[in-house]
């Protein structure tokens, strides 16, 4: 979990193409416009980056903030910011922080009978979260702003214009967005089984915003020590370790 002053620049990965409603494309004029690089060499010359973290980065085991780890990626993104480079921070972690706040078990939060408890965990723990992001933010002298989104703001055509728009006025205002899913309204992967879900954890939501954004690199933090190339849990899946 040890974050040094190189590693968000090593993790650029070239934006995965991403299916998105027909409506979203051409909404941002602005972000258009840009060219986003080709080659993973080409990376280097990256203006607009995502930054996706996992609760495991942000917390630690027994559901406190990593508050080391939390400090060294926001002096991360200031190095990027000075660089000249925009950045987009997509976060996890509100709900293992509230469950931890609100002394739930983590077995009676991941039951998908409990989705009222895993929304309460997260009212709990966003505020805990972004409180700490802001904090650490303007002790740097950055300005942050929370988004949180839900399927919805990628579904309805209008919903989604206004969170472009905001997207791109936050960015050229020189603030950080801190974006996450709204469990609170939405009760995260256990109610997104309509046909009109686009995503169903921060990953895929962070392929979404670097889409809509017009983002030329995604950089994921996790623990994950490789990428699986067959779904499931069978002994005989394969992976493909992860290396930079």
């Amino acid at each position: 979990h040890a974050l040094n002053s190189k590693l968000l620049p090593s993790m650029l990965s070239k934006t995965a193409a991403t299916q998105i409603p027909s409506f979203a494309r051409g909404l941002s004029k602005a972000a258009a416009s840009r060219s986003v690089p080709n080659t993973r060499n080409g990376l280097k010359d990256a203006e607009r980056v995502v930054v996706k973290v996992g609760t495991a980065v942000v917390s630690n085991k027994n559901g406190t903030l990593a508050l080391s780890r939390m400090g060294a990626l926001v002096e991360q993104i200031k190095a990027l910011r000075q660089e000249g480079r925009e950045v987009l921070l997509v976060s996890s972690g509100a709900v293992g922080i509230g469950r931890h706040r609100l002394g739930l078990s983590k077995e009676a939060v991941s039951d998908p009978k409990n989705v009222v408890d895993r929304q309460a965990c997260a009212a709990a723990g966003q505020g805990i979260l972004i409180n700490k992001y802001n904090s650490l933010f303007n002790s740097l002298g950055l300005k942050a702003a929370q988004v949180l989104i839900t399927q919805q703001d990628f579904t309805d055509p209008t919903k989604y214009g206004y969170l472009v728009s905001t997207l791109e006025k936050l960015a050229s205002m020189g603030t950080i967005p801190i974006i996450n899913e709204n469990d609170v309204v939405t009760g995260g992967a256990q109610l997104d089984v309509d046909e009109h879900c686009c995503f169903s954890d921060n990953d895929m939501l962070s392929a979404l915003v670097a889409s809509g954004a017009s983002a030329d690199a995604v950089a994921m933090l996790t623990d994950v020590v490789a990428v699986f190339t067959t779904p499931g849990e069978s002994q005989w899946i394969q992976y493909q370790a992860i290396g930079f």
